[in-house]
């Protein structure tokens, strides 16, 4: 629950909270239940980059985070983006653009499950958000459609009021299954003239190394 975030104790695990603190918030136990792959793999022509396989004790975090509101969580995953996209290089871009959600989903949810994560890093980092891209169509969850659903569920769903003439774009979005959110989202980002596009991701189901 969000009041977990206000009062969790800073020494333990914010997975667990059982055992002490290892590193990312998080003791060695839980750590090592993660499942590191550092993939880069494209979606259609552009490279995309997750750090961990999308396994169920990780579907159970994302899950817990985004659905249960343990948002305390939104800080171990920050850390584990902030640390791996400065690793890569991958926020040297103009902006960052974090997967957007419409606005009864947000209501729905209560928070921006993606905003919440890279805020905590957004002022250590030279991208700006490119707040002008919004999601305005009301979809479906992809997870509850079939393969050509998915597909037909998000087309028109977002729109850019900027023009990104010579600029460079990094989505950062939670998980990559289908890589079809990414893709809608990239072809009206080449559609305002991107530069430069790359998707970070937290976990994706691809092993591709």
């Amino acid at each position: 629950m969000l009041i977990d975030f206000l009062f969790l104790d800073p020494n333990k695990c914010y997975i667990c909270k059982e055992e002490y603190i290892y590193k990312y918030h998080i003791c060695r136990d839980c750590f090592d239940k993660l499942d590191y792959v550092d993939n880069e793999f494209l979606v259609g022509n552009t490279k995309a980059y997750a750090m961990f396989f999308y396994d169920d004790f990780l579907k159970k975090l994302i899950g817990d985070y985004k659905f249960e509101r343990n948002t305390s969580l939104s800080r171990v995953f920050s850390e584990f983006l902030y640390e791996y996209g400065t690793r890569k290089g991958l926020f040297d871009a103009d902006y960052i653009l974090t997967s957007p959600s419409s606005k009864s989903t947000l209501i729905d949810r209560g928070f921006d499950q993606i905003r919440m994560i890279t805020d905590d890093f957004i002022e250590r980092i030279r991208p700006s958000y490119l707040d002008e891209f919004r999601k305005v169509k009301d979809t479906k969850a992809q997870h509850d459609l079939g393969r050509e659903e998915r597909s037909l569920n998000l087309v028109d769903a977002f729109v850019c009021q900027k023009d990104l003439t010579g600029k460079s774009v990094l989505i950062i979005d939670d998980i990559l299954t289908t890589g079809n959110t990414a893709k809608e989202i990239i072809k009206v980002l080449k559609a305002s003239h991107a530069k430069e596009i790359k998707v970070l991701a937290l976990a994706s189901e691809k092993r591709v190394i």
